[in-house]
């Protein structure tokens, strides 16, 4: 007969990418940049500092507008044939998808997945930017959710992306 002390006790336990909080993850170095910076500023801060998204804020006073990726200067400046003096303004993703420090990673890869986007601005209280946390932070803590935010990337691209502009489709 199996006494009490045989029975292993119910786990309490939350699997670990629902304890785990965005702000044990997320870099918390984190570089931003003017709406009037340039293309050329941002893209030489970006190689100094090995970082490809930037948050963008409002002067002085530290509210995050938006976000600037090295995929939009390519898309937006080089490919456009746009000057490097082009303002951020001009190009940036306003509004940027953000999360909160205290936030699960499991809501922030949801986030990522859903809106199809590597990585999220974490914001303070005040909307002042805390930090960043990418894909690569959630794959390092847990590849699963990784896969999961990756598979929604892939799914249902728009056809612009599919193909190279004035290219055909292969035959099938």
């Amino acid at each position: 007969m199996a006494g009490p002390e045989d029975k292993a006790p119910p786990s309490d336990k939350a699997p670990p990418e629902r304890a785990m909080r965005v702000r044990d993850v997320m870099s918390r170095q984190v570089y931003t940049v003017s709406p009037t910076d340039t293309a050329q500023s941002v893209a030489r801060l970006m190689k100094e500092t090995g970082v490809g998204a930037l948050p963008v804020e409002v002067p002085g006073v530290g509210t995050i507008l938006g976000i600037v990726t090295d995929r939009d200067i390519l898309v937006s400046v080089v490919a456009q044939a746009l000057s490097t003096s082009t303002a951020v303004f001009e190009f940036m993703t306003v509004a940027a998808e953000s999360c909160e420090e205290g936030d699960s990673i499991l809501l922030a890869a949801q986030k990522m997945h859903d809106l199809k986007i590597r990585q999220l601005v974490v914001v303070d209280e005040k909307r002042h930017a805390a930090g960043i946390i990418a894909l690569a932070d959630i794959v390092r803590v847990s590849p699963e959710l990784g896969e999961l935010v990756l598979e929604g990337m892939s799914r249902q691209r728009e056809p612009e992306d599919q193909q190279l502009e004035g290219m055909s489709p292969c035959p099938a």
